[in-house]
């Protein structure tokens, strides 16, 4: 306990601490926010991770020789405003403790690529690839609208080496949060995608599924989503695509367009999202509505202060339609939106540091 709280103490007080090989790194991001869902009450509040979601973490590598290398990350996240744990996980209901849950993850790669196990993580796939605004920014997020594997426990994972720009990554969990069970009761991930990069392009192909064995009743989920960027020099265009389904609960469209464009030293975020979607089988009630859709428009100006903190403003405008005009039909549908995601406006400053 005591080297830990050495290290911990060493990450506040350097912007870069290797100790042995290990470097400690993080991001602290606080904003004020303003937001309001249709038919409710505005609010205003101190927020943490607005932007950019809080961590501390510590990375390191080893050199064996011969092209190959062992390397390992521990990320925890956590609240700025409370000190409480974030990205926790539940079992049977019951919300998880514990170190590191925003990532851990051991690896070994060499020439034929990079193979590990980890905790917390869905492989090689950055979402980040097909919007400007990542999965920050809440209502502004790639995450309101499609559906998300965030986090997931017990996987592993492989990234191929680069072909002239090109990656194949492959991900799978024996048990996404736990894998106590027999394998026919555990939920499993599966993901596989290509990925692509080179100085001016970025992008991605990915087809992800959970098969949700461990959830009675639950039928499997299957996505595909694509995207990319393009940096034009004097603007860098972000565009994606997601397509999920999920019998007996929904078929769903995500569409994304947005720039990221340098301006007065800072960057202007500008982009939108639609999305447009229908409950599927036993989801569909006789004479009730099954369609839902919302579109959202968004804005950012990020301001760098020095190379590791930046001041951020943001606005953004999400207007749900059909079952999702309002907070008790969203609740009701079943579909897991967020209210202020999806049918609402929130205004944010903030500022983000890393070290």
């Amino acid at each position: 306990m005591k080297i830990f709280n050495k290290v911990f103490l060493s990450a506040l007080l350097f912007p870069t601490v290797s100790l042995a090989g290990v470097q400690v790194y993080g991001i602290l991001d606080t904003a004020i926010l303003g937001q309001k869902v249709k038919g409710e009450t505005a609010t205003m509040d101190f927020t943490s991770g607005y932007s950019m979601g809080n961590r501390f973490g510590f990375k390191g590598q080893e050199e064996l020789g011969g092209g190959y290398s062992v390397g390992f990350v521990l990320e925890q996240g956590f609240n700025v405003d409370t000190g409480t744990q974030f990205n926790t996980w539940s079992k049977n209901g019951v919300v998880q403790s514990g170190a590191f849950n925003r990532q851990s993850f051991l690896s070994l790669s060499g020439p034929f690529g990079r193979f590990g196990a980890l905790t917390c993580g869905t492989g090689d796939f950055n979402i980040a690839r097909i919007s400007a605004f990542g999965i920050g920014y809440q209502v502004g997020s790639y995450t309101s609208y499609t559906i998300d594997y965030s986090r997931v426990n017990n996987g592993i994972v492989y990234v191929s080496p680069s072909l002239n720009g090109l990656k194949i990554s492959a991900a799978y969990s024996n048990g996404v949060t736990t894998d106590e069970a027999k394998w026919s009761e555990n939920s499993h991930y599966y993901g596989i995608g290509a990925l692509y990069t080179n100085k001016t392009v970025d992008a991605s192909i990915i087809f992800e599924s959970n098969d949700n064995k461990g959830s009675v009743g639950v039928k499997p989920i299957y996505t595909i989503t694509a995207g990319g960027s393009c940096n034009f020099g004097v603007t860098k265009l972000f565009a994606g695509y997601q397509y999920g389904s999920q019998k007996d609960k929904r078929q769903q469209h995500v569409f994304l367009l947005s720039s990221a464009t340098p301006l007065a030293g800072g960057v202007l975020k500008f982009g939108g999202k639609y999305l447009t979607g229908k409950l599927d089988g036993k989801s569909v009630v006789k004479d009730k509505e099954d369609k839902y859709n919302s579109w959202n428009l968004n804005a950012a100006y990020e301001y760098p202060l020095s190379k590791r903190t930046m001041v951020y403003g943001f606005a953004g405008y999400a207007d749900g339609g059909k079952l999702l005009s309002s907070s008790e039909s969203i609740a009701a549908s079943g579909l897991g939106f967020k209210a202020i995601r999806v049918n609402g406006w929130q205004a944010a400053i903030g500022l983000n540091h890393k070290f």
